[in-house]
């Protein structure tokens, strides 16, 4: 499976006019943790093993002395995500979700929803991380019921590695 992340906005137009470059926050992550560009990637999705192969556009790593470690994590990670989910099953980004909704992102296949909470990681344990975001996201629901699945998704850039996982 090929991630390429300098692609978001084409398989996510919606993504275009986001106040965040996620693209290049996905970027500088991968290389804070030292990866260069492309990185395989281990994946666990609900207990199947696979791997994915990440591409991104080199960023200038002094960047990383301005901004902020924990958005360049997060934002990172949801480029990642956002890059996994669709090259997985076709989900595309509908909107971002708003606090309170128990889940970052509302994604769109056909008929379907997908509500996708995110998270990253360079140091703590990913699969208990994943454990926490798998209840969060339990918790999600809509007045219209248009969400009729859940999934949440770690990246550890260490590894680099995508854990993924429904409630």
């Amino acid at each position: 499976m090929r991630l390429a992340l300098h692609e978001l906005l084409t398989i996510h137009p919606k993504l275009r006019g986001h106040p965040t470059d996620l693209c290049k926050f996905g970027g500088l992550a991968l290389q804070r943790a030292g990866h260069t560009s492309p990185v395989p990637a281990e994946v666990v999705h609900d207990d199947v093993e696979s791997s994915a192969e990440i591409e991104w556009r080199a960023e200038d790593p002094a960047l990383l002395d301005v901004l902020d470690k924990n958005r360049v994590t997060e934002d990172g990670a949801e480029a990642v995500a956002l890059s996994y989910v669709h090259s997985k099953a076709g989900w595309v980004v509908k909107r971002r979700m708003n606090r309170g909704e128990s889940a970052d992102w509302l994604l769109t296949k056909e008929t379907r929803g997908l509500a996708l909470e995110v998270s990253g990681t360079t140091e703590q344990d990913p699969l208990s991380r994943l454990k926490a975001k798998r209840r969060q996201v339990s918790h999600c629901t809509l007045a219209d019921d248009y969400v009729v699945d859940r999934l949440a998704v770690v990246v550890g850039f260490g590894g680099p590695m995508i854990l993924a996982g429904r409630p």
